[in-house]
């Protein structure tokens, strides 16, 4: 959800101060040979960038689950063509930033019909490195770990990032550099952690559904390409000198809620490949209405001019990309097109309510993060003190709820009234808690109950700095210098996300006191500038329960 967050926080440090080197490494994977790309002085790591991990999904293997490399490159590799996936982020995101901009700034209200205007005149330019063979992914490895990688000795931790973008948009490499995380690895006096992070397919590419196109081809096929990336992570990893029993997954908003339906897949039935789990603003974001899926598969046919999947197969990678843009860019507030379907076969159920059930894969320690106005940049400016306005959107974004609990929620959740009776005193308030809660910690608190219910750690916090909306967190986890970021949050997060990746407990070094377990008393940290305390986390609330409790919530 994220490409516009960019255009509003403006702070991320996308240089990685990486020199050539005149002896770079090479790691011989099987079906070819990888040299590393760069070497970083300042963390004294090798880039290896690009790096297959399936076979490109064009032609007929486009809308399938991915199938490993084939055949073997007898050529060095160096992965110096860039590659990310075709993708598109709605036009009404815009509008998101100009009210969520508009909100921190206290310039409310906003003139809905200028902002919109601003939007559809914005152009969206395709990155010339958009390709469908984009199913790659990096590695960063220290320079003593990857030296001692033929040694008898301890293998190093691997922490392995999954972007965020709404399903629709988003690269390995959107966000910034893992560098302090790695440095922060190494301060106790170790090597220190790999990274990796992959590619996946976005929008009509990976995240096709329904009943019709199930026929022929699989639903949710970016989840599968992430399970590849992860199997992959496994069966190589072990080359660069990492240890694949030590693998901790790690990805914010789309990519947390990636992680959480590797957990929900089959129901819980197979393990996982990865030992923990670190997931930053969870999102309930799934089709779970067949007719919704089937309504969306339909109208891609429709703008491609075809009746059949195996049509579309057929079809130039020019029209593909331009019919994605197309019905990605046109969708209505708060909706995109595309996202995780439950489709009886990857995700059984609605994911609340397999994770309520048990029906999930257990024993995964989780470090787990949201920010306290997730719900700004998701709230409709024109559903602002209109009740007509916002039940049509709730039941747009919700065609499975009924009339009686779309009343219940209106009128006994988050009811109209303004008298200090409830966590909200005016109109705005209450519709940023509604989207808090419902698009964001319904999913945070079902997956964090179920895990504490069944006796599994997790570690949590709250991230409180202004304007402490959704993705504004992501400049603090990848913080490498930028202006605008309050280096001691940055570090906090860093510190705790590297000691969680290193041995399941986040260090604690600059915060100035442990992160507490999580427990049934919901305690968390709320990180602010010059104010970080601990406290009962706001989303652990009978809202939140109730809501995870429904069939149609996703």
């Amino acid at each position: 959800m994220h490409r516009f967050d960019i255009l509003l926080l403006s702070t991320l440090a996308l240089g990685a101060h990486a020199t050539s080197h005149p002896s770079l490494p090479t790691v011989d994977l099987g079906y070819q040979v990888h040299r590393a790309i760069s070497y970083n002085d300042t963390i004294k790591a090798y880039n290896f960038t690009n790096i297959p991990y399936a076979e490109p999904p064009v032609g007929n293997l486009r809308w399938r689950a991915p199938i490993p490399p084939k055949g073997v490159k007898k050529t060095i590799q160096d992965g110096s063509i860039g590659k990310i996936c075709p993708q598109q982020s709605p036009n009404w995101t815009i509008t998101a930033i100009q009210f969520a901009t508009a909100w921190a700034t206290n310039q409310l209200p906003l003139n809905y019909t200028e902002a919109e205007k601003i939007a559809n005149s914005t152009p969206q330019t395709t990155d010339p490195r958009t390709t469908e063979d984009c199913l790659v992914l990096d590695v960063i490895v220290p320079k003593a770990v990857l030296d001692k990688k033929k040694s008898h000795g301890k293998k190093a931790p691997v922490l392995v990032w999954i972007y965020g973008g709404g399903y629709v948009s988003g690269t390995k490499e959107s966000w910034g550099t893992p560098n302090r995380i790695i440095s922060a690895s190494q301060e106790d006096g170790s090597y220190g952690i790999i990274w990796v992070a992959m590619n996946y397919r976005l929008g009509a590419f990976g995240f096709l559904a329904g009943p019709t196109m199930q026929k022929d081809g699989t639903a949710n096929a970016a989840l599968y390409d992430q399970r590849l990336a992860l199997q992959w992570v496994q069966e190589n990893i072990a080359k660069f000198g990492g240890d694949p029993d030590n693998v901790t997954v790690m990805g914010e908003s789309a990519g947390a809620g990636s992680i959480m339906f590797h957990l929900l897949a089959q129901g819980g039935k197979q393990p996982v490949p990865f030992k923990r789990a670190i997931v930053q603003s969870i999102p309930l974001t799934v089709l779970i209405d067949s007719a919704q899926q089937e309504s969306s598969f339909q109208k891609f046919l429709k703008i491609l001019n075809v009746k059949s999947l195996e049509e579309a197969r057929r079809l130039p990678s020019s029209a593909l990309i331009a019919a994605n843009v197309r019905q990605i860019g046109a969708e209505p507030y708060n909706e995109f097109a595309f996202s995780p379907s439950v489709d009886n076969v990857y995700i059984p159920g609605p994911p609340a309510k397999l994770l309520l059930e048990g029906a999930f894969a257990k024993g995964i320690p989780l470090l787990s993060s949201h920010t306290s106005f997730e719900g700004t940049l998701f709230t409709d400016p024109r559903t602002i003190g209109n009740e007509t306005a916002l039940a049509n959107r709730l039941q747009a974004i919700y065609p499975l709820m009924g009339e009686k609990d779309l009343n219940y929620v209106l009128n006994t959740l988050y009811p109209a009234v303004y008298d200090g009776s409830h966590p909200y005193e005016t109109s705005v308030d209450r519709n940023i808690l509604m989207a808090n809660e419902m698009y964001f910690a319904a999913a945070h608190q079902a997956l964090l109950q179920a895990t504490i219910h069944r006796g599994t750690e997790v570690h949590a916090w709250e991230f409180s700095v202004p304007p402490a909306i959704h993705g504004s967190d992501i400049a603090y986890t990848f913080y490498d210098g930028a202006a605008g970021v309050d280096l001691h949050v940055a570090s906090i997060m860093q510190h705790a996300i590297a000691g969680f990746a290193k041995g399941g407990e986040p260090d604690a070094g600059p915060l100035g006191f442990a992160f507490p377990r999580y427990g049934k008393q919901a305690t968390t940290v709320s990180l602010n500038i010059n104010s970080s305390v601990t406290i009962s986390d706001p989303t652990w609330n009978n809202r939140t329960l109730w809501l995870a409790q429904t069939s149609w919530i996703g």
